[in-house]
């Protein structure tokens, strides 16, 4: 599974990432949280195909969630 798809899978999980880092050694590494279980997931990746589709997606769930309030992964 990839970087992406875990990341689609754990926001429709309910998680959210709350903190977005990027390291030279780690690549792109993202902190999730699902709010209703306090449970935390990090992912991280180098892989700059990886990296354009998550930041792809992350944009637009900032999209949607500006326009509606709510992203469309909303629980």
């Amino acid at each position: 599974m990839s970087k992406f798809d875990e990341l689609k899978n754990k926001y429709a999980d309910g998680y959210r990432c709350i903190y977005k880092e990027t390291d030279a050694q780690q690549g792109t590494v993202m902190h999730l949280k699902n709010f209703n279980t306090e449970q935390i997931h990090t992912i991280n990746t180098k892989n700059d195909m990886e990296i354009g589709q998550i930041e792809d997606f992350l944009g637009e769930l900032e999209k949607i969630k500006k326009q509606s309030g709510h992203d469309c992964h909303n629980t």
